[in-house]
């Protein structure tokens, strides 16, 4: 291992480590295992015939950690130095964090399972005897039973586990039709309980429940909300499943065609509380079905004109019924893809006896 002969090799090395975002080598294993690398680093160089050198680097302090740092670049780049792209460690003090991202699956400590999928990051705390850091995307625990209470901090929370197995999803993107960014996480449990917190409030989920914790509001779940009616909580989850079923016919399920047909027939008023649209919208709607003979018919039609093809996931952020108690309106996100999301509003209103969607 000959030192070089560029007075600037040491400076041309360490640009490329700061460079370089591949590999975080470990400093005190590689010192370890090669000493005699070190020693060649922080001895005097041999002269050579016509040219003297004279080159001396001590062993103290800064200097010698860059200049070991510059040879454990370049033995990364010769293959001496092996390490993979999805670990990455971190070291702040004494908190030494290991960063790992998907597709993988992966065993902590204490026997918990974690499977990252494609685009998620978590992050191991070697200080923290259970638990993980959730960074990004979306990953599915199993946590090991009997040895305490596990933890998985994220950015909007924490979630909090005692023998459990439950999956989360950090979501992250611009929505489509209005430019809002969105950020969320969705926790749902698939066994067991867990405790969803920060600082706006706390929600207790247990087995196939789902809540959603935007960035600025607490947790949120329809079904354990309970200023809303059964029966609305009963539409909103059929909406839900209808969407994320990529079901055309279930959500149209949702919507009075009964009235729908009456309304088109000129048989009920326009009513802004029940129609989901202006009196113009009313006009259009009874031209283009002027010979429409049937609800079954008006449903059939109204069937070819719903663009859910395929499953679509949908965070209920939101629900407010009006001050009537008979009018609700919601905030959701569609995401179709992990980048492709919108914003949608859809609307309630009880009458005929049961809660009907009056709006998408």
């Amino acid at each position: 291992m000959e030192r070089p002969d560029n007075d600037n090799w040491l400076d041309e090395a360490l640009d490329q480590a700061i460079a370089s975002h591949d590999t975080q080598p470990d400093f005190d294993s590689w010192k370890a295992n090669h000493p005699e690398a070190v020693q060649k680093l922080t001895s005097p160089a041999t002269p050579r015939a016509g040219r003297p050198v004279i080159r001396r680097i001590t062993m103290n302090g800064l200097f010698v950690k860059l200049a070991v740092a510059a040879a454990i670049v370049v033995a990364a780049v010769i293959g001496i130095t092996q390490l993979t792209k999805s670990e990455d460690v971190a070291v702040t003090g004494i908190r030494e964090v290991t960063t790992l991202s998907g597709p993988l699956t992966h065993t902590l400590a204490d026997g918990s399972v974690v499977k990252l999928a494609e685009g998620a990051v978590i992050g191991i705390d070697a200080t923290r005897q259970r638990g993980l850091e959730h960074l990004a995307g979306a990953i599915d625990v199993t946590v090991a039973k009997g040895k305490g209470e596990f933890i998985v901090t994220t950015p909007y929370g924490d979630v909090k586990a005692l023998g459990t197995q439950f999956k989360l999803d950090l979501v992250d993107g611009i929505a489509e039709n209005t430019n809002e960014k969105v950020q969320l996480l969705s926790v749902e449990v698939t066994e067991g309980k867990v405790e969803v917190s920060n600082a706006r409030g706390s929600s207790l989920l247990g087995a196939n429940q789902r809540l959603v914790v935007a960035s600025d509001a607490g947790p949120y779940d329809f079904t354990q909300d309970t200023s809303l009616p059964a029966g609305l909580q009963k539409r909103i989850g059929a909406m839900v499943a209808a969407f994320e079923a990529g079901d055309a016919s279930a959500w149209a399920a949702n919507f009075n065609m009964n009235y729908a047909y009456r309304l088109v027939k000129g048989q009920e008023p326009y009513d802004p509380q029940r129609f989901g649209g202006s009196e113009e919208d009313l006009q259009r709607l009874r031209q283009a079905f002027a010979d429409v003979e049937s609800p079954e018919q008006l449903a059939q039609m109204f069937l070819s004109a719903v663009n859910i093809t395929t499953p679509t996931e949908v965070y209920v952020r939101s629900v407010r019924v009006d001050e009537t108690g008979d009018h609700a309106i919601a905030e959701c996100v569609q995401r179709h893809s992990p980048r492709h999301m919108t914003i949608t509003n859809p609307k309630w209103h009880y009458f005929d006896n049961d809660w009907w969607q009056i709006d998408d």
